[in-house]
Parts: C-alpha cells; sequence; structure tokens
C-alpha cells in the first residue's frame, strides 16, 4: 500500500471538496493517456453524468483538460480528457494562498470589530447594531452580551499559520 505524502494528502482533500469522491478516485487512478468518460463510466461501473461532472470540476480547477471531436458515425461530441498531475502543485499553492487571503480578511475583521451575543443564540450584532437594539435582542427580549472573540481569533492565527508552514514545504 502507497503511503501518500502530506503534499499528496493535501490534493486529495481539494479534490474531493471540489470534484467530489469520484473526482478523488479518477484523480488517484493515476490515468496517464488520455481517455474518454464514455471509457471511464464503462470501467468504473459509474453514471457518466458523474464522471462528467467530477472531470469538468476538475478542469476548473486546471487538473483536467480535454479535446472535443465529433464522432463521424453518430454526429455526437466526444470528450477526449487528459489529467494535469503536473499542474497539481501549483494548483494546490494557488488554492491555499486564496484560503489564506480570505482567513486574513476574516482576521482583520474579527480584531477590528466588537459584537454582542445573544445568550439564546439568536443574534449577533456589532456594537453599533447592539446599540441601536439598546443591548436588547429583538428577538426575545434577552440582554446582548459582549461576545469575546480572542479564540476565534486566536483559531484564524493558527490556521493562518498552519497554511504557511505547508506553503513553505511546498
Amino acid at each position: 500500500m502507497k503511503v501518500l505524502t502530506k503534499r499528496e494528502e493535501l490534493i486529495g482533500e481539494l479534490i474531493s471538496r471540489v470534484a467530489g469522491e469520484i473526482g478523488a478516485i479518477l484523480y488517484s487512478l493515476d490515468i496517464k493517456d488520455e481517455f474518454t468518460d464514455d471509457q471511464l463510466a464503462l470501467e468504473l461501473g459509474v453514471e457518466i453524468n458523474e464522471i462528467r461532472k467530477a472531470l469538468f470540476a476538475m478542469y476548473e480547477l486546471g487538473l483536467a483538460e480535454y479535446r472535443r471531436k465529433k464522432d463521424d458515425e453518430t454526429g455526437w461530441m466526444e470528450y477526449y480528457w487528459k489529467l494535469n498531475y503536473d499542474k497539481a502543485r501549483l494548483i494546490l499553492k494557488r488554492e491555499l494562498e486564496k484560503t489564506k487571503e480570505k482567513l486574513l480578511k476574516k482576521l482583520e475583521a474579527e480584531k477590528n470589530a466588537i459584537h454582542y451575543i445573544c445568550p439564546n443564540m439568536c443574534v449577533k450584532v456589532s456594537y453599533d447594531d447592539a446599540i441601536s437594539l439598546n443591548f436588547v435582542c429583538p428577538q426575545c427580549q434577552s440582554k446582548l452580551q459582549f461576545l469575546d472573540c480572542s479564540s476565534a481569533i486566536a483559531k484564524v492565527e493558527e490556521e493562518i499559520k498552519n497554511i504557511d508552514e505547508i506553503l513553505s514545504a511546498l
């Protein structure tokens, strides 16, 4: 049984998120040559629409490419697919950088905002909204309480640190 590297695990996780279990299976087959979605559907015993959905999701990510050719007998378009294993590292890096950017924005927002929350979890509001509500929940009339976001901030910072470590290892 092959032991996966951290990078391979992350690529597998990324593909699973974007293209589902079928996409992860397709990618793990390590197909070097061009293939048709019909071939894979028959070989794997999976509905062709599921194969196509996974392949197009991988295409959107940049891990697959295709060319179309008209079948002279049927007049239908055939898709010939190829998986781009050589681009996996760059795609993973790009996606991690996108995630890090979103986390940095979230971190900035959490650090610069003061929130209040209903003890019954009805609402979470900004300080300005809490003032306009006289610090009373508009749904259940409970007194709004200050929300300490320090643990959420710490979690986001930890995620950013983890991404930085992964990126430096790539």
